[in-house]
């Protein structure tokens, strides 16, 4: 395939009806804790609620992770910004961040540490050389 053309799913793992192993597992464990916690009366009467919500779980999952072009990656970058952490590996993102502002600032607060140190005039020529008075206002 050196024409550029594109094999669609050539890198996806092994599923069983478009559900990858750690699906169905995650399905199972659900009919177990429904078992004990949901549904507490005879096995027979609870089975096909038990089973519907293994194959509910198994491919509500599924689902969940073909919404994200980049699968578990996105799922866990969602539900990192839901819960208030900026994801690894990317920017933090605008949920976390809403303002972003390309201004420079007049004057850093005197807690950083670049401030203590008083690298603030080892670059203060330098700025006032390269930027106008009139940028700050």
């Amino acid at each position: 395939m050196d024409n550029g053309e594109v094999i669609p799913g050539l890198n996806e793992g092994w599923t069983l009806a478009g559900a990858k192993p750690g699906e169905w597992i995650a399905g199972f464990m659900m009919l177990i804790i429904g078992s004990e916690v949901i549904f507490t009366d005879k096995i027979t009467r609870a089975m096909p609620g038990l089973l519907m919500l293994w194959v509910g779980t198994t491919f509500g999952l599924a689902a969940l992770r073909k919404l994200y072009p980049d699968e578990e990656r996105g799922i866990r970058n969602h539900v990192m910004v839901l819960c208030g952490f900026p994801p690894p590996g990317i920017p933090t993102p605008s949920a976390l961040q809403p303002v972003w502002s390309g201004f420079p600032i007049k004057r850093l607060p005197e807690s950083k540490l670049f401030t203590k140190l008083g690298l603030e005039r080892l670059f203060d020529g330098s700025l006032k050389s390269e930027t106008k008075e009139s940028d700050f206002e």
